[in-house]
């Protein structure tokens, strides 16, 4: 009996152990073995309208699924290329491997690229169009096609048909490898399961930056425990690393190697070690120019800086800024041909300096024209020629010697008191190893004694050596800056080990000309404030900028040198400068002198400084002038007597006045060196006997 066959069950009864089938009797004449009473079983049998709805909805899943992921990589595909396509015709690439568009060359060969990409993108879409046509032409000609019809329509479908299975077979690429950054076209080779290095380029992530360190530093053989990215700072990587068996100077080593595996320009790693910690450094991965954005600098107003003032003169890697305050300050500057030497590190100094009303500057090289725009607000006309260096120098070392003096009679203190009357002095000298060896001699004395009596040398060369910039210099002044230069002058400069500590000015690349700039003005410095390894920049002036700053100052009016120091240094009559400001002062001096011949000297200085000339008659032009002045009973003979009591040897001379030959009078540099012996009253006695 079959389950089936009798619905009228009890309704409490469990049909959950119930097989369903039917109670198999066998008739006589049957052939099967089966026993009667034998319940057997259904056999399950869908019909067959279920096996073919159920076929069909796998087919329909299948093609719906295929679809949908078709779909779904032609979007991906679509948009890479898009995107892709976007960068390529902007030319992004190329901007990237030149570090941004810095200036008009940059967007010159920006431009230049951006037209031969659409040129060649026009080209293509010629080439496409034609092989449509000559489809189009072929099934019409060849396979009796009509010509309006299918048959214009079969090439661009097919081309259109290729066209996006190529983008969904690119899509479906990108899909199945999400570390592909957005501007890689392909993935990046690399096994992860491997210790080889690749590029930081292809890393997306913190993650991956400290992967690439740690593979980098191990190809190399250096040990480490922790590396750990501390964030992109717009120009690269900071990685904070602690080493395991090896030091800072060994990684400083394989910088070189390590560019390489980085793949970024040569010199962009970085060190800088711990002081702390000896197995602690921080690595800076420099992938673009740090400086890139740095603004270019305004000048400064005249008189509106004081030697007292902290001044800016440039930028560091990690945004801070790069100053000094003048006062006390003396400096080396070392940087190769193109390093922006003078006309970054020098020409930012001579600005701060000449804008001072407490400060004046006097400029000398011996084999090139140095600071020669700043030639109208420096103290002295440019000089030139390592004669004239060693006078000059002599005199700054005189100044600097009398100042004691000076220092103590005015009761300034343990340090010079700048002010507008007692201005600081600074020595600005280019090519310094150029000098001979008396003016490098007078040179280290001025560094040794001129801290307390406010006169300070800048130096600057393209190369340091032994003889020339010995331990007496390096370790006296008070800054040292290295723009691009030799790696055996960091040790003179810097001191030994230095470069192991991360002071590399070794890496960097000075300028060749005007589109290739590399490195120039960037430096490392060692000084009060200044003991990391890390770049700087020095501010950059243009020509035009010094030239209006320096009219500026000009008709303001600059300090001079005090006379009270030239006085007590025996310069009076060595050290002038045209204008005759200087004299005026030297003119006051004496009328405030108790002396019965200062009055008749100061109107004799009084009427070189009015008249503007070099050499002034006696009887037409001076005694008329002691006359008017209320000084009576003097005569050419008295004149003289008097002139030469406090400079003994100074004469009267003959020179061609208005159209007369051999007229008698006197020069202004003889009045200047008798106003010098009246104002040191012990010199005049001795010159007198």
């Amino acid at each position: 009996m079959s389950t089936d066959a009798n619905h009228r069950l009890p309704a409490d009864w469990d049909l959950d152990k119930v097989i369903p089938g039917e109670l198999h009797v066998p008739d006589d004449l049957s052939d099967e073995d089966i026993p009667p009473g034998i319940v057997v079983p259904y056999e399950s049998r869908p019909p067959v309208l279920a096996k073919t709805g159920s076929a069909a909805m796998v087919v329909a899943a299948t093609t719906g699924r295929a679809m949908g992921l078709s779909a779904r990589y032609f979007g991906i595909g679509a948009r890479a290329v898009a995107f892709l396509g976007w960068r390529y015709v902007r030319a992004h690439d190329l901007q990237e491997v030149i570090g941004g568009m810095q200036k008009a060359g940059d967007w010159n060969k920006v431009d230049q690229v951006r037209h031969r990409r659409w040129k060649f993108l026009g080209w293509m879409g010629g080439i496409t169009a034609g092989l449509n046509l000559t489809g189009w032409i072929t099934l019409v000609a060849a396979a009796d096609m009509d010509p309006v019809g299918p048959s214009m329509a079969i090439p661009p479908t097919t081309t259109g048909a290729l066209a996006a299975v190529a983008i969904a077979l690119y899509g479906r690429y990108r899909a199945n490898r999400p570390d592909i950054a957005p501007e890689a076209m392909v993935a990046d080779q690399d096994n992860p399961e491997s210790d080889e290095p690749f590029p930081l380029g292809v890393c997306q992530s913190p993650g991956q930056v400290e992967d690439c360190v740690s593979r980098a530093l191990a190809y190399e053989g250096i040990g480490t425990r922790a590396v750990r990215a501390i964030g992109y700072r717009g120009w690269g990587w900071e990685i904070d690393v602690i080493l395991q068996g090896s030091t800072p100077g060994k990684v400083n080593a394989v910088c070189d190697q390590l560019d390489a595996h980085f793949n970024i320009g040569q010199g962009g790693t970085l060190i800088e070690p711990d002081p702390a910690e000896s197995a602690h450094i921080v690595m800076r991965l420099v992938q673009s120019d740090p400086f890139a954005d740095m603004p270019r600098p305004a000048v400064h107003s005249p008189n509106s800086l004081s030697v007292r003032d902290a001044v800016i003169y440039g930028r560091g890697m990690d945004g801070s800024a790069m100053e000094f305050r003048l006062r006390g300050m003396s400096m080396v500057v070392i940087g190769s041909s193109g390093s922006a030497k003078t006309k970054g590190a020098l020409r930012c100094l001579a600005e701060a300096i000449t804008a001072c009303r407490d400060a004046i500057a006097i400029e000398m090289d011996p084999v090139k024209d140095g600071l020669s725009e700043f030639a109208d607000v420096m103290a002295l006309p440019p000089i030139r020629g390592g004669k004239e260096c060693t006078e000059k120098l002599r005199n700054l070392r005189d100044i600097a010697s009398a100042r004691n003096k000076v220092k103590t009679a005015k009761d300034m203190g343990d340090l010079w008191e700048p002010s507008p009357q007692d201005p600081t002095i600074y020595g600005i000298c280019d090519e310094f190893i150029y000098l001979p060896s008396e003016a490098k001699e007078l040179a280290i004395e001025i560094l040794r004694i001129g801290r307390e009596t406010g006169v300070h040398i800048i130096f600057a060369a393209q190369e340091s050596t032994a003889e020339a910039l010995g331990d007496a210099i390096a370790g006296a002044v008070t800054y040292r800056v290295m723009l691009a230069s030799r790696s055996e002058d960091i040790r003179l400069v810097f001191g030994t080990g230095a470069a192991g500590l991360g002071y590399r000015p070794d890496r960097l690349r000075p300028a060749v000309d005007d589109e290739r700039v590399y490195d120039a003005g960037k430096c490392y410095v060692m000084g009060p404030g200044y003991n990391r390894p890390i770049q700087w920049r020095w501010n950059r002036f243009d020509r035009d900028q010094i030239r209006q700053a320096v009219k500026d100052r000009k008709d303001a009016g600059r300090p001079w040198f005090d006379h009270a120091s030239l006085a007590a240094a025996d310069l009076v009559h060595v050290i002038r400068r045209d204008g005759g400001a200087g004299e005026a002062a030297l003119a006051d001096r004496l009328d405030a002198l108790e002396h019965p011949d200062a009055g008749l000297i100061t109107v004799l200085l009084r009427t070189f400084e009015d008249r503007g000339l070099p050499f002034l008659p006696t009887s037409e032009v001076l005694l008329p002038a002691l006359a008017g002045a209320g000084i009576e009973g003097v005569d050419g003979g008295r004149l003289a007597r008097v002139l030469q009591a406090h400079a003994p040897d100074v004469k009267s001379a003959r020179e061609e006045w208005d159209g007369r030959p051999q007229v008698r009078g006197w020069h202004g540099t003889a009045v200047e060196r008798a106003a010098s012996g009246l104002l040191d009253p012990t010199k005049a006695r001795l010159q007198a006997v």
